[in-house]
């Protein structure tokens, strides 16, 4: 009879804890389903376990391959604070919240997701370097701002060298006003 009541009660737990993590990994992927929407990335994405991680690497740090090196037991912990502080950046949330994303990131990735936070884009190390430690936003040190950056974030399309913007919708909105172009 005991032995039966264990079997019951080990059975039980089993699929109280497998319903708890299924639970916890649906969370997960709605709030970075909507990360990624937020980005301009396909929800379904956040549905496939390590592509994932790719696809978040590579919307906030700009290189998809980086979350190999959280794969590495040794560089987990070096990877989750930096995964941390790339998702404070890129969704412009403060950098304690990055403490929330380290203990609880599905609960993180919900309230981006589902927050008013809004996808700035990824940038460089020495933007990120300048940034976090209060830099200025100045290109290498010459005391000019880049036209990359727009509140430490880079945008798409930026031309460093001459502040200006270029999208595709511009290029076609202003045809060339000389002839020269047209034969």
């Amino acid at each position: 009879m005991s032995e039966l009541l264990s079997l019951i009660l080990g059975t039980f737990m089993f699929f109280t804890m497998l319903g708890f993590f299924v639970l916890i990994y649906i969370a997960l992927c709605l709030g970075r389903m909507r990360m990624f929407q937020k980005a301009g990335v396909a929800g379904w994405k956040a549905w496939i376990p390590l592509y994932r991680d790719y696809v978040l690497c590579q919307i906030t740090m700009g290189k998809g391959w980086y979350f190999v090196l959280g794969l590495i037991p040794p560089l987990y912990p070096v990877m989750q604070v930096l995964y941390a502080i790339e998702i404070c950046l890129s969704y412009k949330m403060e950098i304690l919240f990055g403490v929330l994303y380290f203990f609880l990131p599905w609960l993180a990735e919900l309230i981006i997701g589902f927050g008013k936070s809004e996808y700035q884009g990824s940038q460089d190390l020495d933007q990120q370097i300048r940034n976090l430690f209060g830099g200025t936003g100045t290109a290498a040190g010459n005391g000019q701002n880049t036209g990359a950056s727009q509140g430490g974030r880079s945008q798409k399309g930026a031309d460093p060298e001459s502040n200006v913007v270029h999208t595709e919708e511009a290029r076609e909105a202003d045809p060339p006003e000389d002839g020269a172009a047209q034969s």
